[in-house]
């Protein structure tokens, strides 16, 4: 069985990433600019230690030329992925003040 903690996801999440942009010869900084992300937070999602936001999902597969299932293309244990215990710690959003 393969490890369904939210940890390994979104580290083959990552690997994903690093995995399609190096297929297209395109740099950490280029994917980066393309998606208007500074390069340290794509790093950061590359290496497994962030959540990305769906639109910044969508901005990737747009910038590696595929669809948001391609992105999403690894093996995982989706079944099994909610008994796992929980280890992101989702940061905390500000309120807006409207």
């Amino acid at each position: 069985m393969v490890d369904s903690t939210d940890l390994n996801f979104l580290k083959r999440l990552g690997t994903n990433i690093v995995r399609l942009r190096k297929e297209l010869n395109i740099s950490q900084a280029e994917l980066a600019y393309r998606i208007g992300m500074e390069k340290s937070n794509l790093s950061v999602i590359e290496n497994g230690r962030s959540n990305p936001q769906v639109i910044t999902l969508v901005k990737l597969a747009a910038a590696l030329d595929c669809s948001l299932p391609e992105l999403l293309d690894f093996e995982f244990d989706y079944a099994h992925f909610l008994e796992a215990p929980s280890e992101y710690i989702a940061r905390k959003h500000k309120k807006d003040d409207k």
